[in-house]
C-alpha cells in the first residue's frame, strides 16, 4: 500500500502538468489569405512628351524621390535660361532709381526757390509731379522684376515635370514604355511597395467583433523559407457581406529583408497567445497542427 501511494505521489506533478497544458492549449482555426504589395502604382507623366530615357529596370529596388524617367526637355531648358536671365537683370531698376534721385533733388531745389519767392507755384507743382511720376516708374520696374522671378519659378516647375520621380520606396514591377515613345495618359512604369506587405483575409460572419485593429495573427506564406510571421491587423471592414456572410480584414507584415515574395497565398491563424510571443520564436511555431 505504501509503495502504491508513493508511486501516485510521484506521478501527481506530471498529471497536473499535462492537465494544465491541455487547459492552456489553443486550437487555432486557420483561414486562407493572400499576401500582396502594400501599394501598386502606375507611374505616368504629368505632362505629354517624348521619353528621353528610363533610368530603372524591372526588378530594381527604388527609393522615394529617385529619378525613374526623363522626358525630352530641350525647349524647357531654354525657357528656364531665358527666364533666369530676365529675372537677374537689374539695369532698369537702377536707371529708375537714378531718375527718382534726380527728381527728388530737383524738387528740393524748386521748393527752396519757391520759399524765396524766386519760382512760381506752377514750377513747384511741376517738380512735385515729376517726382511722383519717377516714384511710380520705379515701382513698375520693381514689379516687372518680381514678375520675372515668378516666371523663372514657373519655368523651373515646367522643367521639373519632365523629370519623373518615385513617390514611394519599392521595386519596379514592369516597364510599360521606352525611350523615344510619346507619353501622356499611358503609364511608363509599374512600381510596388513591398515593405511592409499587405495581407488580405476573408473571415466568416461569426467572427465579426472578435477581431479588432491592433490584434496580431500568425501568417504562414505558401512560399517562404522563414516559416511563420507575425502580422498586425490594420483594417477591419465594418460591414458584413450579406451574400457570402463574410467580412474582410487587412493585416501588415514586416518585410525589411524582402524575403517574403508578394502575390502568394498564405494561411492565417488568430490566437490570444500571440501577444506574449516574441517575433523570433514564430519561425519555430509552424501552423502544422503539431
Amino acid at each position: 500500500m505504501n509503495a502504491r501511494m508513493n508511486l501516485c505521489a510521484a506521478l501527481l506533478p506530471c498529471c497536473l502538468s499535462l492537465t494544465t497544458y491541455a487547459a492552456n492549449e489553443v486550437v487555432d482555426e486557420r483561414f486562407d489569405c493572400l499576401i500582396e504589395p502594400m501599394v501598386t502604382i502606375e507611374i505616368g507623366s504629368p505632362s505629354q512628351g517624348v521619353i528621353h530615357s528610363v533610368e530603372v529596370d524591372r526588378g530594381e529596388q527604388i527609393s522615394k524621390g529617385q529619378v525613374l524617367a526623363q522626358l525630352e526637355s530641350t525647349v524647357e531648358l531654354a525657357s528656364v535660361a531665358q527666364a533666369r536671365a530676365r529675372a537677374e537683370m537689374v539695369g532698369e531698376v537702377l536707371a529708375r532709381e537714378a531718375d527718382l534721385r534726380l527728381a527728388r533733388n530737383n524738387l528740393d531745389r524748386v521748393r527752396e526757390l519757391f520759399e524765396r519767392k524766386m519760382v512760381s507755384v506752377q514750377n513747384r507743382d511741376e517738380a512735385l509731379v515729376e517726382y511722383r511720376v519717377a516714384e511710380m516708374v520705379l515701382q513698375q520696374a520693381r514689379e516687372r522684376k518680381m514678375l520675372a522671378a515668378h516666371e523663372l519659378k514657373w519655368s523651373e516647375q515646367v522643367l521639373n515635370r519632365c523629370t519623373i520621380t518615385s513617390p514611394i520606396d519599392g521595386v519596379v514591377v514592369q516597364q510599360r514604355a521606352f525611350a523615344g515613345e510619346f507619353v501622356y495618359e499611358n503609364p511608363i512604369l509599374t512600381i510596388a511597395k513591398i515593405n511592409p506587405l499587405r495581407v488580405e483575409v476573408v473571415l466568416p460572419a461569426r467572427m465579426f467583433g472578435q477581431i479588432a485593429s491592433g490584434d496580431t495573427a500568425i501568417v504562414t506564406p505558401e512560399i517562404d523559407m522563414d516559416g511563420a510571421h507575425l502580422a498586425k491587423v490594420t483594417v477591419v471592414d465594418p460591414i458584413i457581406d450579406s451574400s457570402s456572410s463574410t467580412f474582410s480584414v487587412r493585416l501588415e507584415i514586416d518585410n525589411q529583408n524582402f524575403r517574403i515574395p508578394a502575390g502568394q497565398r498564405c494561411e492565417i491563424a488568430f490566437t490570444e497567445e500571440l501577444s506574449t510571443d516574441h517575433p523570433d520564436q514564430l519561425a519555430a511555431r509552424r501552423i502544422s497542427g503539431d
